[in-house]
């Protein structure tokens, strides 16, 4: 499992696929009012006619647009005492309510607009952008999409749907919606932007990267353009460049945490870990409120062996974040590291009372309680996690150590058999079965075992020295492990 690439996917979501709406319609070209009789009413001692309906409604639209809200109100409130079911002014007086914070009665109005006239197009996307807003993405993609089953080429549903799909991680659907906003408007940096986003999601880097280059000779200094040229040209694996597009936003954006905390992870790469803990550290200061800032951060401290630094933010994770089965897992690896067994356990229980059945806290408790010594309860943790998923590697090497030690030696050679089908080359694995022989006296297997374990042992010492040793056996699978974002 490369938790690299998790933990990174779900930063860039977090902090560029926030849905930013464009700017509310608020008059449609062709009203179905004008196929709609003459109404006619009483202003001031004069009749009003469906022409001079039309002309408040368009003088509004125009006072709307400046911003000029309470202008417009009175013209808006003057055409609907005179022709109550005009869906055009229930649109606009929606609008003003909308930009005044009135949710629940500018939806009112929108929807009195689509009562009166179904196929009013600028009510329908502005009570898409409404939807949007207040959590109902599902309600705003149906009204995005009537929209463009009516007008095909409206601006703003298209970026609005494309914007959805996007927030969701639905990029198959967001990227020929982004390119035909592109089409209609070349020069919209956000549209840019998130079609690059997009398509680097989609791993069409090349495509990417031509985006993304338009977007910067449009703005060469624009933060998140250059966030996200960082992105394509890391996963291109040129690092250099990667961290100089993420230096240039930060001097931009000195508090951008995504770009502090990719920072971190190139130098984790590297194996500078003094260097990546300090922008690990900028990134949480900046944004506390992303769990995965605090599990890269205790990760590396870890590495660093400074177990004690690692659990006192983990415990103050798991404080931010009570519900997560997951800040409660690292609590516990960290307390296993530092020597607190005793946090350990109650750690990892609290995970797997938030979240049972997780295969990998279910091997980390059946270590802990095994090293406190009560050996058959840590043995039934183990099975379980073995039952689970057979293939896990941790469980299995941890019940077949458990299996040497209570001298159950034949099975013993069973497990970690399975094991090394799994992992075949770790070192630890060769080193238990070579104890293993060594007890049954099997004189020219555990001689093997054990020139397998130096083999081995070396080589994870080698890749250690230079980076690629990871902890990952020790780290949980997201809930969403597998599946897009």
């Amino acid at each position: 499992m490369n938790c690299d690439r998790t933990w990174q996917r779900l930063v860039r979501i977090v902090s560029l696929v926030s849905v930013c709406f464009v700017g509310l319609a608020v008059f449609d070209k062709v009203s179905a009012q004008q196929q709609q009789p003459t109404v006619t009413g009483k202003s001031k001692g004069r009749s009003v006619s469906r022409q001079d309906v039309a002309s408040l409604l368009h003088e509004a639209a125009l006072l709307l647009q400046a911003g000029k809200l309470d202008e417009a109100e009175p013209l808006v409130r003057h055409a609907i005492a005179v022709a109550p079911s005009n869906a055009d002014a229930h649109n606009l007086w929606g609008a003003i309510l909308d930009q005044r914070g009135q949710t629940q009665a500018a939806e009112r109005e929108y929807l009195a607009a689509l009562r009166f006239n179904p196929r009013a197009i600028s009510a329908r996307a502005n009570l898409g952008v409404l939807l949007a807003r207040t959590g109902r993405s599902e309600a705003a993609v149906e009204a995005f999409e009537a929209v463009l089953s009516e007008v095909a080429d409206h601006p703003q549903a298209t970026i609005n749907l494309a914007l959805l799909y996007a927030a969701r991680g639905d990029y198959s659907r967001a990227v020929p919606l982004f390119e035909r906003a592109r089409g209609q408007q070349p020069d919209n940096l956000t549209v840019l932007s998130q079609l690059g986003f997009a398509l680097y999601q989609l791993k069409r880097i090349n495509e990417a990267a031509e985006v993304l280059a338009s977007a910067a000779s449009l703005a060469p200094t624009d933060p998140d353009v250059l966030y996200l040229s960082g992105l394509v040209a890391t996963l291109r694996g040129d690092s250099e460049a990667a961290v100089g597009f993420w230096q240039r936003a930060l001097a931009q954006r000195a508090d951008f945490a995504a770009a502090n905390f990719m920072i971190g992870e190139e130098l984790r790469k590297r194996m500078r870990y003094e260097g990546a803990v300090e922008f690990y550290e900028r990134a949480l200061q900046q944004d506390a409120s992303q769990f995965i800032y605090y599990v890269r951060l205790g990760g590396t401290y870890m590495l660093l062996v400074r177990y004690d630094r690692a659990l006192e933010l983990l415990q103050r994770a798991a404080q931010r974040f009570p519900g997560s089965a997951e800040a409660q897992y690292f609590v516990g690896i960290a307390a296993r590291g530092y020597g607190t067994l005793e946090v350990a356990e109650a750690a990892l229980r609290k995970s797997l009372a938030l979240r049972d059945g997780n295969v990998d806290a279910l091997a980390q408790l059946g270590f802990v309680v095994g090293d406190r010594g009560r050996e058959a309860e840590a043995e039934k943790f183990l099975r379980r996690a073995v039952s689970l998923d057979p293939r896990h590697f941790y469980a299995n090497y941890e019940l077949g150590r458990l299996l040497v030690r209570t001298k159950r030696y034949d099975e013993a050679i069973r497990v970690l058999g399975d094991a090394s089908q799994i992992r075949p080359r770790d070192p630890g694995l060769h080193y238990q079965l070579f104890i293993t022989y060594t007890r049954l006296k099997r004189k020219d297997d555990a001689d093997r075992e054990l020139a397998v374990f130096k083999q081995y042992d070396a080589e994870s010492k080698a890749r250690r020295a230079q980076g690629d040793e990871q902890i990952e056996d020790t780290l949980p699978r997201p809930a969403n492990d597998g599946k897009p974002e």
